[in-house]
């Protein structure tokens, strides 16, 4: 759901210590929180009904790859080879680019689900998703190599450079994007307030389902946001290294960037906290790993979805669902036992 920087390194990377572990745990911590969700996503997540869940699974799906092959990998950049560099950078952007666009689209979905909640499953159906998230990963990827087709290296991996008008453009999308999520969740916020002054009991309950498409946005504004454009700010000002605000400038870029990486860390857990089929299959897992382990003291109940569902015959991606919530049903009750 986060975007971390493109790399842009004007300096080698000398990792001290402090960095390298924070590298190094935060992307391992990435990794087993965002394969969490993308396996409770893969088992139990309905696309059929719920179209925008493959939305979800794109974005932790891009924030694993973050984790994976770029935090982790971060500390031993400088003894990759350079053949490898390209490739590298364009996965990064990429898996960055797509986290940040599939927000973009949560949002739209939200727009259109409280606009017109009549037709939205005429609107949103699950081949249309799909096709969504088939054209804005080859649009990112062929983006991503006529970006870095101009990167040059200067050492292996570990010093490259592109063009200043190409950083610019590239925070320039980050920004465009983040702040068009924010725009159209205040609009959201704007017509979810107005249906709850009038209708608060329905209010309530649209709120609680439009709770996680917020919390990803304003997350995304606040660990993502000031550090693009504190970058894009010292890529358009001329370099003054002599005077004290420009220095608190790159104080500032160097302060915010652990944010963005924390951000991508957290984002998981904004997942499985504000949807409640994250949440009940969590506790659920949580709960049978206890049982392994002869751990008890907490009590949890299945997953039930009881929100309204469209009248129809139901899909063969619902049938599954329903069959992947009875063997849920089962393993808590065998965890009772």
């Amino acid at each position: 759901m986060n975007d971390s920087i493109t790399n842009s390194t004007g300096q080698v990377d000398q990792l001290n210590p402090l960095e390298f572990y924070f590298y190094v745990i935060n992307g391992s911590l990435g990794t087993i929180f965002n394969t969490l969700v993308l396996f409770i996503a893969l088992r139990h997540a309905d696309t059929y009904d719920k179209p925008r869940q493959i939305i979800v699974i794109n974005m932790t799906w891009a924030d694993l790859m973050t984790c994976l092959i770029y935090m982790i990998t971060r500390p031993y950049i400088s003894l990759m080879p350079e053949q490898l560099c390209y490739s590298y950078y364009v996965v990064i952007f990429t898996n960055q680019m797509c986290s940040c666009l599939n927000l973009l689209w949560l949002n739209f979905d939200k727009l259109i689900y409280i606009k017109f909640p009549l037709h939205y499953y005429t609107i949103v159906t699950r081949t249309r998703v799909l096709v969504l998230t088939v054209f804005s990963w080859v649009g990112i990827i062929s983006l991503a190599c006529g970006i870095y087709f101009f990167m040059n290296i200067k050492q292996p991996c570990s010093l490259v450079a592109l063009p200043p008008f190409l950083y610019s453009v590239i925070c320039l999308t980050y920004i465009s994007i983040i702040l068009a999520s924010f725009a159209i969740s205040a609009v959201i916020y704007c017509i979810a307030r107005n249906s709850r002054r009038a209708e608060p009991e329905a209010g309530s309950r649209m709120f609680q389902r439009l709770f996680f498409v917020f919390s990803s946005t304003i997350w995304t504004c606040i660990t993502c946001l000031p550090y693009r454009l504190l970058y894009l700010m010292y890529l358009l000002l001329p370099s003054m290294p002599e005077y004290p605000m420009y220095l608190l400038l790159l104080d500032s870029i160097s302060a915010f960037f652990p944010v963005v990486v924390v951000g991508i860390v957290i984002n998981p857990w904004i997942t499985i906290l504000t949807q409640r089929m994250y949440r009940e299959c969590f506790l659920l897992y949580l709960r049978k790993l206890g049982s392994v382990f002869g751990l008890c003291g907490f009590r949890m109940c299945t997953y039930q979805d009881t929100k309204t569902r469209r009248q129809s015959r139901p899909s063969i991606g619902t049938q599954r669902s329903s069959a992947a919530f009875s063997e849920c049903k089962k393993l808590n009750e065998a965890a009772d036992v």
